[in-house]
């Protein structure tokens, strides 16, 4: 089970302004969950790239679907493609379900990192932005960091998010030793 134990930290935001420029805009507020894996850190990453419609099959508690939108026909995750995604819902003991679409905005394949940005769903009725970005370290470490602007700052912070990427990596991770990935 210590697949389940990582290390949740804040990061503080740098954001560089000219002088002259006033701004009501908060700046970004960004979380990072970072668990170890055992698995091949090239495997991990190509199923988070490549394998990700398998997540309903691989992590079904937390994962109902993966689709593809908005004319999308690959599942590779490339600069520009789309998918909606429907996982368990934050207020929810029950078995109901938010789902979300979202883009890929970069994808760094020597660094082994995907960022996605949430386009639509329940979040951004909290959040102006929210943007989640995947890298997977040589260190054998999957690192999630997700960066939000609040729409008001009493929100609460998505920490609910950031345990459902901790039991991710380690179902991803048990999955692909599992099956010599």
């Amino acid at each position: 089970m210590e697949y389940l134990h990582g290390h949740v930290y804040e990061t503080p935001v740098k954001v560089f302004a000219p002088a002259k420029v006033l701004s009501c805009v908060p700046p970004p507020t960004r979380k990072v969950v970072e668990t170890p894996i055992q698995c091949s850190t090239g495997s991990f990453y190509k199923f988070f790239k490549k394998q990700a419609s398998l997540l309903p099959s691989v992590c079904g508690a937390v994962v109902q679907t993966v689709g593809l939108a908005d004319g999308n026909r690959s599942w590779v995750n490339t600069v520009g493609s789309r998918k909606v995604i429907e996982i368990l819902a934050a207020e929810s003991c029950s078995d109901t379900a938010e789902k979300f679409k979202y883009v890929v905005e970069a994808v760094d394949d020597r660094s082994r990192k995907i960022t996605y940005k949430v386009l639509e769903g329940s979040l951004l009725q909290l959040y102006d932005s929210f943007t989640v970005t995947l890298q997977v370290t040589s260190a054998s470490t999957a690192k999630w960091t997700v960066e939000y602007v609040k729409k008001d700052p009493c929100s609460e912070d998505p920490d609910f998010y950031l345990q459902l990427f901790r039991t991710i990596n380690a179902t991803v991770d048990i999955y692909l030793r599992s099956n010599d990935y």
